[in-house]
């Protein structure tokens, strides 16, 4: 391999003393000292058994077999030119397939604007986007990004913050006209509740109290989903009390359609990243969509 290396070095540098006209020269257009130019030249000829270049105080000639070998050299190096400048412009212009996880109920909630506008930047972008709750396989299944939220449990991903929330406990006034309002999270054991599930498993209602230390209940769950949107709809049609991510039912509160019960008590914030696999060199597709998407959160913030 290292011969291997030594050889495609010592024909580049080659063809640029021959263009250059002199080793100093050739030396100032590659960076190097002169010496490491003259032994390049002297390591080539010694590898091909003949003399490349007749070297002489003031000039340099090519010998016959230096002007055979420059022709076919001269070539292999300008098509490598061509094909490193070829994929420096191919990554200047976004292009290929970009494939994102992102939350359901996040998604819906504050990523079509941004999914609209950068398909509209970046025509030649093919976008295959997966909402789902589900936590994928970044590297394994062929995804580029994903937007996840809580708590990252994949260290060997890079992350960005893009915003925090809370969790707000809701139900409809006609729920709470039947069955009572509740003035504190234990009130909640006697209460029918929507619980969300991840994976199979209730997550539990976190609050935290007067003194700062976080307490959870467990409500009296008639319905478990792993479908925030569903546990949402099951909310508005009085079925129950449900915990949601407070970006989730901003606008039904506003208008009076739920109410926001236990102001009083806060819950543990969590936060919506976007990740993606550590890579030394990421592609442009990747690189525009991770800046547009912290340039669109922190315009949420100003």
């Amino acid at each position: 391999m290292a011969q291997r290396h030594d050889s495609l070095e010592g024909l580049s540098i080659f063809v640029q003393v021959i263009e250059s006209g002199s080793f100093s020269g050739a030396a100032n257009e590659l960076g190097h000292a002169v010496s490491h130019i003259s032994k390049s030249i002297s390591r080539l000829e010694a590898r091909l058994g003949v003399r490349l270049i007749q070297r002489t105080t003031r000039s340099l000639r090519l010998t016959e077999a230096g002007k055979t070998y420059y022709e076919k050299a001269r070539q292999i190096v300008n098509e490598a030119r061509d094909a490193e400048l070829s994929l420096t412009q191919h990554n200047l212009k976004p292009s290929g397939r970009l494939k994102i996880s992102l939350p359901n109920s996040f998604g819906q909630s504050h990523l079509q604007p941004l999914i609209t506008q950068f398909a509209l930047s970046y025509p030649d972008i093919q976008l295959q986007i997966d909402f789902s709750s589900r936590l994928v396989d970044l590297v394994g299944e062929g995804y580029d990004l994903a937007i996840r939220m809580g708590q990252l449990k994949d260290s060997n991903m890079i992350s960005r913050k893009l915003l925090d929330y809370g969790f707000y406990t809701v139900a409809t006034p006609e729920f709470l006209a039947r069955h009572g309002t509740p003035q504190h999270p234990h009130d909640l054991k006697d209460c029918p509740s929507i619980k969300y599930t991840y994976n199979q498993v209730p997550l539990t209602w976190d609050y935290i109290n007067e003194a700062g230390k976080k307490f959870h209940v467990e409500p009296k769950h008639r319905v478990e989903c792993n479908n925030m949107p569903m546990q949402k709809t099951l909310v508005m049609a009085n079925i129950g009390i449900a915990r949601l991510p407070s970006f989730s039912c901003l606008e039904e509160i506003a208008q009076g359609h739920l109410v926001r019960l236990l102001k009083n008590y806060e819950t543990p914030k969590q936060s919506a990243t976007l990740v993606y696999p550590n890579k030394q060199h990421l592609n442009t597709s990747v690189r525009h969509f991770i800046e547009m998407t912290m340039d669109y959160f922190q315009s949420q913030k100003d």
